[in-house]
């Protein structure tokens, strides 16, 4: 992997710090992580890169500052002039993926493993071959998939609903773009191209490149179905959720509208007081409308109006001299934050 990918989360006047970055990416949620996050407006790539690997992420960041393309600074990391040189070089030179939030949506994984079969059976289907060896894709994903199959009434539809579908849909991109989407998938006389393959023909797309694309336009794809009448949709509502909470803070926060207190929410959930609060403040960054003024009372919010202003990034805590706790505390800083930005 090319290190200098992750000098598009750094900023040359934001302090930034890395694991931060790292947590949000690979979806590791903690309060700090996504308000960090929210603070270096990057929550719209949580869970990007699940498999990120903690310790060769920190040594390619230690890299990229031994290069001279990152500066260690007491509050964290800022691009360097000749990082931001480099972070403008990796824009114009290689593909980056533009809809980062569908990979809090849609299982990724699920998906990308189950298209290339939908895209193998119907291209058998439309010259009447039944057999041929499926794609690799899991038992799982097979199963899955004939279940579906199973419920369509005219079958011989698939082929031409199909390809209209990824005729429009691909047509908004490149044709470049559309055609390395489209060889790397395999049918009916022909073995899709392994992503290695593509990117040796292509002299201005990288093995990064061509893996990035394909997790791009898959995800998209994805999305067109969702947001379309096809029969296919029903493939990717079961792999899609509108849900940006995890499970446990979703449950805390339809409690909480519904007029609970934390003290209640707890006892009836079983957990701490604090997990509680840790939900609501998940809650409070990645939902709109949420109701701060049911936490944070009038006398709350006079204090830290008074006491805090600029950027809040910059604010200490210890200036309220434990008037007020640090969750209101937190609260007001989120809502801060999203008036502002």
């Amino acid at each position: 992997m090319n290190e200098k990918k992750w000098l598009l989360f750094f900023s040359d006047v934001q302090p930034r710090r890395h694991t931060v970055i790292r947590q949000v990416l690979c979806n590791k949620r903690t309060v700090s992580s996504l308000f960090w996050g929210m603070q270096y407006h990057i929550l719209d790539w949580l869970n990007v890169e699940p498999n990120l690997n903690e310790q060769e992420f920190d040594l390619q960041i230690t890299k990229l500052c031994n290069e001279n393309y990152l500066e260690v600074t007491p509050t964290g990391l800022v691009l360097s002039p000749n990082g931001i040189i480099q972070k403008s070089n990796y824009q114009k030179s290689n593909y980056i993926i533009t809809e980062p939030k569908l990979f809090q949506h849609i299982n990724e994984k699920q998906w990308l493993d189950l298209l290339p079969l939908l895209i193998q059976v119907v291209s058998e289907l439309s010259y009447h071959n039944r057999h041929y060896y499926v794609v690799s894709s899991s038992i799982r994903t097979q199963l899955f998939f004939r279940a579906w199959y199973q419920t369509v009434n005219n079958k011989e539809e698939l082929v031409t609903s199909l390809k209209h579908l990824l005729e429009a849909f691909l047509e908004r991109f490149p044709k470049e773009q559309a055609d390395i989407f489209m060889s790397l998938f395999s049918g009916h006389k022909t073995i899709g191209k392994t992503v290695q393959q593509v990117a040796m023909v292509l002299p201005d797309f990288s093995y990064e490149d061509v893996t990035t694309l394909w997790r791009d336009l898959g995800m998209q794809f994805a999305l067109f179905l969702l947001r379309g009448d096809s029969v296919f949709k029903k493939l990717v509502v079961p792999i899609n959720t509108e849900e940006r909470l995890s499970k446990s803070a979703s449950i805390t926060y339809q409690l909480f509208n519904e007029r609970q207190n934390i003290e209640r929410i707890a006892k009836r959930r079983r957990l701490r007081i604090s997990t509680i609060k840790e939900h609501l403040l998940e809650s409070a960054i990645l939902c709109d409308n949420f109701p701060y003024d049911s936490l944070i009372t009038v006398e709350d919010y006079e204090i830290m109006t008074k006491t805090f202003t600029g950027d809040v990034t910059n604010w200490d805590y210890n200036q309220l001299s434990n008037r007020i706790e640090f969750f209101k505390y937190r609260l007001f800083q989120i809502e801060r934050s999203k008036k502002i930005g």
